[in-house]
This record gives C-alpha cells, sequence and structure tokens, in this order.
C-alpha cells in the first residue's frame, strides 16, 4: 500500500502537467489572477486552508519533491501559527517583540494609520539620539580616565 502511494507522489514529483497545475494554483493563490468570489466564498477561501496550500505550492515549486514541500509546510504552519505568533501560548518571541505592535498602534484599531507611523519614526528618533548621547558620554568619560 505505501509502496503504490510513494510510487505515485515519485510519478507526480516528475510530472509537467502537475507543476503547471502547481504553478496556476499559484497564482491564483498569491492574487495575481483576480477571481471575483463572492464575500462568502471569498472569506472562506481566506480563512481555510489556502495558507498552507499556498505554501505547499511555493515549496514543491521550489523543490519539485512533495515529501520536502509538506515537511517545509510542516515547518511553516508550526513556526507561523505557534512559534511565532504573539497570541500562542507557544510564542518564542520576547516580551518586547509581542508589544511592538501595541506600541505602534495606539488607538487599537488594528490600522496603522500615517499619524501612529510618524509617532513611532519620533520615537525611534528620540532613542537613535539617547543612543548617541550615552556612546558620546561613553568616550568622554574614557578619556577623562585616560592620563597622558
Amino acid at each position: 500500500m505505501f509502496k503504490i502511494i510513494h510510487e505515485s507522489i515519485n510519478s507526480l514529483n516528475s510530472n509537467m502537467f502537475f507543476a503547471g497545475i502547481m504553478m496556476l494554483t499559484l497564482n491564483i493563490g498569491s492574487r495575481y489572477v483576480q477571481l471575483n468570489l463572492s464575500p462568502s466564498a471569498e472569506s472562506y477561501l481566506k480563512y481555510a486552508i489556502t495558507k498552507e496550500f499556498l505554501v505547499f505550492t511555493i515549496a514543491w515549486m521550489g523543490t519539485r519533491n512533495i515529501y520536502v514541500a509538506l515537511t517545509l509546510t510542516a515547518v511553516f504552519v508550526v513556526l507561523a501559527d505557534y512559534a511565532l505568533n504573539d497570541k500562542s501560548n507557544f510564542c518564542i518571541l520576547p516580551e518586547n517583540f509581542k508589544k511592538l505592535q501595541d506600541s505602534i498602534d495606539t488607538n487599537n484599531d488594528k490600522i496603522i494609520s500615517e499619524l501612529e507611523i510618524k509617532s513611532a519614526m519620533d520615537i525611534l528618533e528620540k532613542a537613535k539620539k539617547q543612543r548617541e548621547n550615552r556612546i558620546q558620554l561613553g568616550y568622554l568619560s574614557y578619556y577623562d580616565n585616560v592620563k597622558i
């Protein structure tokens, strides 16, 4: 049974038609082709397994190996949905990275406006100046302690 499945998968790995179908799927999935779906169908596709299927398609196009593509897809899902998802209990991101989005999106509307971007840029500019000042003070204190 497994031998038949393995032979079928190896056959697909070298099949030009399968490669063509995967390329079309990649184009549709990555929105190069306008589909004009109803809002409910679009929502279903967006929140179903579309992400995983698109990642599989990209991985397969790069490797031309279904086993490797499945492995890469599984690794991607684990990383994207759990390890790097700040809303997951299994998130491995440091706390300051988790809070970054919340600190930029000041009105919690999940949309970062131009004003919020400008505010974040101002904060980063202040942080840069503070860092430069600390470095300069470090140099000054070093030269004060060095005797000629």
